[in-house]
């Protein structure tokens, strides 16, 4: 064998090797998320399917009026706000973790993660702590836990296994945005209801530094920038019409083949349990 061909033949070899460890590394990482998210729900909605065996730890609340003696005493007790997550079980694999978030009649539904000083830990940390993909659904910490902010963004990769945020491309079809609106957002002591009024093609700014939410004309030039979004594959609703006064959350991944592209869909408050 000539030196020329030998060389063609081991940098042949090189790259086949390197190809098959590339897909193994994507195989095993998608075998692993799908264990550890099976893992996670079935940790998190453990007292879903059990029995209750201690009684919760809150006091109902009893509210009473106050009336004349000819009028009967009307006493109404508020049972407490029990989450169907078992946040308990939850703080045990991760802290970190402080939200679960589920796109109702979607494949997307986890925890919700923050890292107390490092901002890009979750990009490439599981909840479990493994490094690497698939990463976490997570929220830089400019944004407080207790969703107060004007626009809480929430980050996550866009997994070819069909895992994490990839499903949000699914809101490209304005048919299916409509028909699936509805994201709940379950903290330990509430449960927040959010609709979807927007789906866009937006730049790849790291938003929560290019604008600053405790500014309601920064607030303003947000929504705007949303709505005036005239990309082919976004989709705005008119209702509901989400304003500066209001909540929002942001669900942003990145693109296949657009890196300077990012994929929001973005949603205000609507209601609230506790």
């Amino acid at each position: 064998m000539s030196k020329n061909r030998k060389v063609l033949f081991l940098s042949g070899v090189l790259l086949i090797a390197l190809g098959i460890g590339y897909l193994s590394y994507w195989l095993v990482s998608g075998i692993r998320a799908k264990q550890n998210e099976e893992v996670l729900h079935s940790v998190a909605f453990r007292e879903t399917t059990a029995p209750v065996t201690e009684a919760p730890t809150t006091v109902p609340v009893t509210m009473t009026i106050e009336v004349t003696e000819t009028e009967t005493v009307v006493t109404t007790t508020k049972e407490p706000y029990v989450s169907p997550i078992d946040f308990e079980a939850l703080w045990e694999i991760n802290p970190d973790i402080y939200a679960w978030i589920e796109l109702v009649d979607t494949d997307i539904s986890y925890p919700l993660l923050q890292h107390p000083t490092d901002n890009d830990y979750y990009l490439f940390h599981t909840p479990e702590g493994y490094s690497g993909f698939p990463g976490s659904i997570y929220t830089f910490n400019v944004n407080a836990k207790d969703f107060s902010d004007f626009n809480t963004v929430i980050y996550g990769h866009r997994m070819n296994d069909g895992t994490m945020f990839s499903n949000l491309y699914m809101y490209r079809d304005e048919a299916y945005l409509k028909e699936h609106q509805t994201i709940k957002i379950y903290l330990p002591d509430r449960e927040l209801i959010y609709t979807i009024f927007a789906s866009v093609v937006y730049d790849d700014r790291l938003i929560t530094a290019d604008f600053d939410f405790a500014d309601p004309d920064s607030c303003r030039a947000y929504l705007k920038s949303i709505y005036e979004n005239r990309d082919m594959n976004s989709h705005i609703l008119e209702e509901p019409k989400a304003t500066e006064h209001d909540h929002i959350i942001t669900l942003s991944t990145c693109i296949k083949g657009q890196e300077s592209n990012r994929y929001l869909v973005v949603a205000v408050l609507t209601d609230e349990i506790n």
